[in-house]
């Protein structure tokens, strides 16, 4: 079937196989993902939060249940590291107020299960629903970037469908958000960078979303 003047395109929700229609296919010198409700930035905001306070809630029962001891080494460290820090400052050498090795290896542990947390969060929701917790909170969720119109064109319906980003590209995006939130002061700079793009980016994609090559979108069937 060639479909010329509007174009349905075809969605699954919640496999009950209903049909939007998000009206004209664009021009060809138009993006396709113009023709789809992009999700705004505080709705984008708002899911972030929701994620990480439920990541963060995670994170503690999993370092609870595997690295309680790892916890309790890591915290004797940081004690005995405070104290050389205090004694320190007040004898004015600094030279010794640096954190053991132990207090170094505790804390890269604790970082990579916080980091194994995010990337099975974020890759079982969107993988499975397209969207996880945060975003169905923020009514948004996350689809396959449409490809260009040049492309587009040249398929027998020359439209496209608006599909979950898969197993690849979730996995790909809860990497991502991991690595900026664990990775270390610079990885934070980029984590702002990332928050912030939607705002400025043609696409409203966010870092996350250029390496994954998604898209975040309002969900307009309130049953959704």
């Amino acid at each position: 079937m060639r479909w010329t003047q509007v174009v349905r395109r075809e969605e699954v929700l919640h496999d009950k196989g209903i049909q939007k229609e998000y009206g004209p296919l664009p021009a060809p010198d138009k993006d396709p993902a113009d023709a789809l409700p992009a999700a705004g930035w505080w709705r984008r905001f708002i899911s972030g939060v929701v994620d990480y306070i439920i990541t963060g809630v995670l994170s503690v029962l999993v370092i609870g249940l595997v690295a309680s001891s790892t916890v309790n080494r890591l915290s004797a460290s940081l004690s005995s590291w405070w104290d050389m820090v205090v004694t320190a400052a007040r004898t004015g050498s600094y030279t010794t107020a640096v954190p053991s090795q132990a207090t170094i290896a505790g804390v890269q542990t604790l970082l990579l299960l916080v980091g194994a947390v995010i990337v099975v969060y974020t890759s079982v929701f969107l993988g499975t629903w397209g969207a996880t917790i945060g975003h169905r909170v923020a009514g948004i969720r996350v689809i396959k970037a449409p490809l260009p119109m040049s492309i587009l064109q040249r398929t027998e319906t020359a439209a496209f469908k608006v599909e979950k980003p898969g197993w690849m590209r979730a996995i790909s995006k809860g990497l991502s958000w991991a690595l900026f939130t664990t990775g270390g002061w610079l990885f934070w700079i980029v984590q702002v960078v990332n928050v912030f793009l939607p705002l400025a980016h043609r696409r409203h994609q966010s870092l996350t979303d250029m390496f994954a090559n998604t898209l975040v979108i309002r969900t307009e069937d309130p049953n959704k």
